[in-house]
C-alpha cells in the first residue's frame, strides 16, 4: 500500500512523501494506491485471462486536481510506469478478495501498534482478510525487498549520482560564504537554496548545521545559535533527487582556518576516513570500513595522549566509543539509512563512511582535557560504490583534506554579507 497522507495540524497535512518500497516496485508518487501481485494471477473476465500483477490508483478527478494537481489516473500510469493492468482504487476490495480465496501465504507490509491504539490500515486489513479467509500465513515483503534494494541499477545511480552532486554543491557554496557570526540557520538556508536551485524536491532528512556545542550533538537540527570565531561546525545534508537521497558531511572551521587541537582531531578523522576506505571491496564484511576507523580513531587518540593503554585494550573495552559513537557505514538510496542485509561487501552497493570524533565539554571534564578540546566535534562523510575492483568515491568533489577546505573557504561566496 502507499504511504498515507499525515495531518500536520488543523486541516494542513506534512508534505506527502511516498513509500520507498511502494516507490521501488512501482515508480508512482501518488496517494491513496495499492499494488497487488497473485504469482496464480487472478481470474478476470474483462481481460480473458489471469492477472498476476494490477496497480491501483486515484481515479481522475478534476474538481480534485484543481486543488491537488493532476493525477495519472488508469491510463496515465500505464503510459508513463508501463502496468499491463492499471484499475481505479475502488475496485482493490473485490479483486484482493479474489487473490485471497487461493492463497497460502500473505505479505503485507505492516507497522505495529500498540495493544490500546486503533489497528492502522495494514493490521485492519489482515485482521478483516482472516475473519474471511482464516487458513493463509501473513509474511514480511521486508525480508525480499532489501536484497533487491541494497543493489543499485544504472538507473537509480543515475538519480543518486545527482542527488550527491546536488548535495556536494550546497557544502562548497557554505564553504565559502560561513562567517563567524552567522547563525546556523543562515547556513542551513544558504545549503537548502542550492538543492532547491539545482532541482532537488526536498531534503533527504532534516539538515544537521551544529556548531560549538553542537557539533557534538549527532542529529542536531539547525537552530538560531551564532557561531562564534574560533568553532568548528559539523555539516551532514543530503538533497533528495528522483526519490534517492545523498548523505555527505563536512566539518569546517568558521573563520576559516582550523586551529591546532581541531587540526589534530580532524586529522585522526580524516585518516580513519582513508582506512576504511581501504577496505571497502566485494566480498569485505559490512562492519570492515568501520572496524578499520575505528583502530585509526584509538590510535590517534592514543598518540594525543587522550586515551590511556594500547590499541588493542581500547578496541576491547570499547572506551573509545565515548569519542566514537556511531557506526561509520550504512546503506544510502531511496532512504538515508537505506534497506540492505548488512551481508558481504557486492558491486552495485552504495554506502556512506563516516567515522567521527566528539568531544563534548562532559567528556573534556571526565578525561581531564585541556579547554582547547572542548566542544571540538568533528565528522567526515562521504557516499562511495562498491564496484568489482574496489570502490568509487562518488561525493569527492568537496574539499575533504583540511589545506583544501580552508583554500576553499578563503573564497568569496556568493550569500556573504
Amino acid at each position: 500500500m502507499a504511504n498515507p497522507e499525515y495531518l500536520r495540524n488543523g486541516d494542513v497535512e506534512y508534505d506527502y512523501r511516498q513509500s520507498s518500497d511502494f516507490y521501488y516496485l512501482t515508480g508512482l508518487p501518488e496517494k491513496e494506491a495499492m499494488l497487488l501481485l497473485a504469482p496464480a494471477g487472478i481470474p478476470m473476465r474483462e481481460f480473458g485471462r489471469r492477472v498476476k500483477e494490477i496497480l491501483f490508483v486515484m481515479p481522475r478527478n478534476p474538481l480534485a486536481e484543481t486543488w491537488e494537481g493532476i493525477r495519472l489516473g488508469p491510463q496515465g500510469a500505464k503510459e508513463h510506469l508501463g502496468f499491463d493492468v492499471v484499475l481505479t482504487n475502488d475496485r482493490f476490495e473485490e479483486l484482493v478478495e479474489r487473490a485471497l480465496a487461493g492463497a497460502d501465504s500473505v505479505y503485507v507490509e505492516t507497522v505495529r501498534t500498540r495493544l490500546h491504539e486503533p489497528l492502522n490500515e495494514s493490521l485492519d486489513f489482515i485482521k478483516r482478510a482472516r475473519e474471511r479467509f482464516p487458513s493463509f500465513v501473513v509474511a514480511d515483503p521486508r525480508k525480499i525487498l532489501p536484497p533487491m534494494r541494497e543493489i543499485k541499477s544504472e538507473a537509480e545511480m543515475a538519480l543518486l549520482r545527482k542527488a550527491i552532486d546536488i548535495t556536494c554543491a550546497g557544502h562548497r557554496e557554505v564553504m565559502r560564504s560561513a562567517k563567524p557570526g552567522m547563525r546556523e540557520y543562515e547556513l542551513q538556508a544558504m545549503l537548502e537554496y542550492v538543492f532547491k536551485q539545482n532541482g532537488s524536491e526536498r531534503l533527504g532528512f532534516p539538515s544537521i548545521v551544529g556548531s560549538g556545542p553542537n557539533s557534538c550533538i549527532l542529529h542536531y537540527r539547525a537552530g538560531n545559535r551564532i557561531i562564534n570565531d574560533g568553532e568548528v561546525v559539523v555539516i551532514d545534508i543530503g538533497a533528495e533527487y528522483g526519490m534517492y537521497t545523498a548523505d555527505v558531511t563536512r566539518t569546517i572551521p568558521i573563520n576559516g582556518k582550523f586551529t591546532k587541537e581541531q587540526a589534530a582531531i580532524y586529522q585522526i578523522v580524516y585518516d580513519a576516513q582513508e582506512a576504511a576506505f581501504q577496505k571497502i571491496k566485494p566480498g569485505a564484511a559490512f562492519r570492515e570500513p568501520h572496524e578499520a576507523s575505528a583502530r585509526v580513531v584509538v590510535g590517534g587518540l592514543l598518540q594525543l595522549g587522550i586515551l590511556k593503554g594500547t590499541v588493542e585494550e581500547n578496541l576491547s573495552n570499547r572506551a573509545y566509543t565515548e569519542f566514537f559513537l556511531h557506526g561509520s557505514n550504512h546503506y544510502i538510496g531511496l532512504d538515508v539509512h537505506d534497506a540492505g542485509t548488512l551481508g558481504a561487501l557486492k558491486p552495485g552497493v552504495v554506502i556512506t563512511v563516516e567515522p567521527g570524533i566528539y568531544i563534548s565539554e562532559v567528556t573534556a571534564q571526565k578525561y581531564g582535557l585541556h579547554k582547547n578540546y572542548v566542544n571540538i566535534g568533528v565528522r567526515i562523510e562521504d557516499d562511495v560504490l562498491v564496484t568489482a575492483t574496489g570502490y568509487e568515491l562518488l561525493s569527492g568533489s568537496v574539499p575533504r583534506a583540511r589545506a583544501e577546505i580552508e583554500a576553499l573557504m578563503a573564497q568569496t561566496g556568493k550569500f556573504e554579507h
